[in-house]
């Protein structure tokens, strides 16, 4: 980050005012939901206050059943499971389950909870929508991609790169939090972001999923560089190919490098309820069987010698 501009933030904004993304927050609310156990049944607030909004009524689901399944018989149309095909038959029934979010913080710890959403909330507002200055360190740089769901087949689609940042300082006030930004494969060909550089900028405030996303950055400032590996668009089209859709989400795979999140854009029946995917940079599909830090370890350079992306 420029010091400068940290040292000027720091006396204006004692450190304890710091402000943190309250909506990503995992040490809130805990859910037995079978969809949450490869996150320790961790859920962010967003997803339980925003997305769901199951505090403090709960969610409803329903678990399909066959009466001649559950005795140990077999189906007159051959069917081994319960399916949407099931609903008319005679032998369907469901039950109504009820899953409600549990709170992990005591009742003072609660309460003070939610007077810090209030203020992160009005803090949001101010800045929503608007040209905000921005200044940090880059933490990563990798593709963007969604997917593309049809009813043949899902698409991964290339658009552009995503930098990541640990903390920053927004306009005048230090974020000490998550912020992403999107850039398009000019502006990475130009600057060759990467991990480690010092940088400054304006860009639009947005929020998306919980995350704090900043668009359409102009005036950019490099301070200093960091790693001297950086993504080129020929290698992000080339992960695109190689790379594989997980078929679940990984607390793992989150603080991976080789790691990325697909927003889906076109979802079909299948892929209804899931508004995020994970996509593996290195084609592995079940993260069980990943080796890609053992391999990272073992390394002398991630980047290939020979494939231009030094600078």
């Amino acid at each position: 980050m420029n010091k400068n501009l940290l040292r000027k933030i720091e006396l204006l904004y004692p450190r304890q005012t710091e402000i943190i993304n309250q909506y990503k927050r995992q040490d809130v609310f805990r859910c037995a939901h079978e969809t949450h156990v490869h996150f320790d049944n961790a859920v962010s607030v967003y997803h339980v206050l925003k997305t769901k909004k199951c505090y403090p009524e709960g969610c409803i689901s329903y678990k399909w059943r066959c009466k001649k399944l559950h005795r140990g018989e077999s189906c007159h149309r051959k069917y081994k499971h319960v399916g949407r095909t099931c609903f008319q038959c005679k032998y369907y029934y469901d039950i109504k389950v009820i899953k409600r979010p549990e709170i992990t913080l005591s009742q003072a710890e609660f309460q003070q909870f939610q007077k810090d959403l209030k203020l992160f909330e009005s803090w949001l507002m101010q800045h929503q929508g608007r040209l905000v200055a921005f200044s940090g360190k880059v933490n990563s740089v990798k593709p963007r991609y969604s997917l593309q769901a049809a009813s043949h087949r899902a698409h991964v689609r290339y658009e552009g790169f995503m930098l990541n940042f640990l903390e920053g300082a927004v306009t005048t006030q230090y974020f000490h939090d998550f912020v992403y930004v999107s850039i398009s494969s000019r502006l990475q060909s130009k600057y060759r972001f990467a991990k480690g550089d010092s940088v400054s900028f304006s860009g639009y405030f947005t929020l998306q999923q919980g995350s704090i996303v900043l668009q359409k950055i102009r005036s950019i400032e490099l301070h200093d560089r960091g790693e001297p590996c950086f993504w080129t668009e020929s290698r992000a089209r080339v992960a695109q190919r190689t790379g594989a859709v997980l078929k679940y989400q990984s607390k793992t795979c989150y603080a991976c490098d080789r790691g990325v999140l697909l927003a889906i854009t076109s979802p079909n029946t299948s892929e209804k309820g899931l508004p995020r995917r994970m996509f593996c940079l290195e084609g592995i599909e079940n993260p069980q069987e990943c080796c890609y830090r053992i391999h990272k370890t073992l390394r002398l350079n991630e980047c290939p010698p020979d494939n231009g992306a030094m600078r």
